[in-house]
């Protein structure tokens, strides 16, 4: 996920979409050595291969007296949430019919009631790096319920040891969950299960669909479905080309459309496309297979672009009030053909990953191929002339930063006409170039806090974690979060919010976008930033109390009878509000 370094849409646990409206789901994770080549990562010590005594594992009850419960921790209850945690409704999918209805709780809306954990039960608990701690809380009184603990994710993929000892798992899925999870509750059922399961990459065809059935009523604002998993870019903060793989795993259209039409005959005309690159294929990829003469790799290029037009001439279909958002590479911006589907898609706004405004910056992070300067704004621009909104993703704290990049930064932002923004600091996530380095650079020699080493910071109590880690040249940490804190407070001033809003057709849009406005910097900048406890705290009760009119302003009326979209020459129903 650009920016906040881990991906949060479809494993076993989580896609977030970048803390920000990425806060999703999770896509997929590390596999096997024997089955990804990619090992460069830093892992635990491995755990053995064997097959625990059945008294090593709880007794269950019969099957129609277990309860499967799938578990998306957080340390912040918001009472609604902006996006449907996709992992939650995928799992619950693949959990045989054996088991009835699993029961679904996601934190970002209530803490999860411990008191309905009985012995015998499955507990799935799905982490990444920023709910970890949380999510071990979760998993050690759960077992001390007696219920058989599972961990999954991206998190519990790159440290499967710490979930084992410091979350109470019984056993741990590496990869991802669609196909390996009903094997992983048959083990438990029968006591037979491993310390560790891996899930590997699933190919596209195997994804399973979410059970969007068991979504609570009135509680998100936007459904969210995957079209394509991995990323085939290598940037430094980011985990997602290492545990997704740089091989686009793509859906096909109907298994894509199925899951959105579902979710608009349940009232769900906001829908994000939680994929970790929408933009799989480059011009450049193209001009590269050409170049070197490369026939069968110039081919699948070009049929994974196809689908990718096919997917959004189909989504146009649909009634003309939906609307899409997703994330996407700079590069998309050369692609003005792409760009303009997108907008007959209905698909009105994407992240994108800005990271840094100098090259300096842009050097620090791998990412070479976005601009700078005047170029940088002509090409953000483009997005918004061809109709699609950005939500620039920008990190601060780079080796190369210095007190004038905040400023500078701000200003890029401002004059691109960016419809909303993240302002993110640095922090090294596990799975990442850049946690490796910064891991490797301190040795022995981390800083502690209280008895846990800065390069185990998801370890630490949430209202003692440092808000940066890697130290500065030349600015404290305390002078990087202060003007990382004024950039918020800049681009989201009322003012400003009020003048952005224009690109929206009616009073009625304008008023969500101003809510959302808020709501997203409540969520995201004040809780995540701010040292101040009493400030986390006002902002949380200020995120609750917006959350509610703001997802009013976003559902819209449920259409039952809505059928899928025809292909090209088909015979279906064309959709129609």
């Amino acid at each position: 996920m650009y920016g906040s370094g881990q991906c949060t849409v479809d494993y076993i646990c989580p896609p977030d979409w970048c803390h920000a409206i990425r806060d999703v789901a999770s896509a997929s994770d590390l596999s096997a050595a024997t089955e990804l080549p990619c090992r460069s990562v830093t892992m635990s010590s491995p755990v053995s291969f064997v097959t625990l005594r059945p008294s090593d594992v709880p007794q269950h009850r019969v099957l129609d007296a277990i309860t499967v419960h799938l578990v998306n921790p957080s340390h912040l209850s918001f009472g609604v949430g902006v996006i449907t945690p996709r992992w939650l409704f995928v799992l619950a999918a693949a959990t045989p019919a054996v088991y009835g209805p699993p029961r679904l709780a996601d934190e970002t809306l209530e803490p999860f009631d411990l008191d309905t954990v009985r012995a015998g039960d499955v507990v799935g608990i799905g982490i990444h790096t920023g709910n970890a701690l949380r999510g071990y809380e979760i998993g050690t009184a759960a077992r001390a319920r007696g219920a058989t603990v599972v961990f999954g994710g991206i998190h519990a993929t790159l440290y499967p040891d710490e979930a084992h000892e410091l979350g109470g798992a019984h056993t741990v899925v590496r990869g991802d969950g669609d196909v390996v999870w009903p094997l992983v509750l048959d083990h438990a059922v029968h006591g037979t299960l491993q310390p560790r399961y891996e899930g590997g990459r699933v190919d596209a065809d195997r994804f399973v669909a979410a059970r969007w059935d068991l979504l609570p009523p009135g509680r998100y604002m936007w459904g969210s479905v995957q079209t394509v998993r991995g990323c085939p870019k290598h940037c430094s903060f980011c985990s997602v080309w290492r545990t997704d793989g740089q091989k686009p795993r793509q859906r096909t259209v109907d298994s894509v459309l199925a899951e959105i039409v579902e979710l608009r005959r349940q009232g769900f005309r906001f829908v994000a496309l939680a994929d970790d690159n929408f933009y799989p294929v480059a011009l450049s990829d193209l001009a590269m297979a050409e170049r070197q003469h490369n026939v069968p790799r110039l081919e699948q290029l070009r049929a994974l672009r196809a689908e990718r037009f096919e997917l959004m001439a189909r989504l146009a279909e649909l009634p003309p009030d939906s609307v899409f958002f997703t994330q996407i590479t700079m590069e998309a911006a050369e692609d003005t053909a792409f760009l303009d589907a997108m907008r007959r898609a209905n698909i009105k706004g994407a992240l994108v990953g800005v990271e840094a405004v100098t090259p300096e910056g842009l050097k620090d992070v791998y990412k070479g191929f976005n601009d700078v300067g005047e170029a940088l704004v002509t090409r953000l621009r483009t997005f918004r002339d061809h109709g699609v909104g950005v939500l620039g993703s920008f990190i601060f704290g780079l080796p190369s930063d210095r007190s004038s990049t905040f400023a500078a930064t701000a200003d890029i932002a401002d004059r691109a006409g960016l419809a909303f923004a993240q302002f993110v600091m640095l922090t090294p996530y596990p799975g990442t170039v850049d946690f490796a380095a910064w891991e490797k650079s301190l040795g022995n020699n981390a800083a502690r806090i209280g008895d846990i080493p800065v390069t185990r910071h998801w370890l630490i109590p949430q209202e003692k974690r440092p808000k940066v880690y890697a130290p500065h040249p030349v600015m404290s940490p305390d002078e990087i979060r202060a003007r990382t804190q004024a950039v918020w407070d800049h681009f989201y001033s009322l003012r400003r919010i009020w003048v952005r809003s224009r690109v929206t057709p009616t009073i009625r849009a304008r008023i969500a976008f101003v809510l959302l406005s808020k709501l997203y910097r409540q969520m995201y900048a004040n809780t995540g930033i701010a040292t101040d406890s009493a400030r986390v705290n006002r902002a949380n009760r200020w995120a609750r109390l917006i959350a509610r009119p703001c997802r009013y302003l976003f559902t819209a009326r449920p259409l039952p009878d809505l059928q899928l979209p025809a292909a090209e020459g088909g015979a279906g129903v064309r959709a129609r509000a």
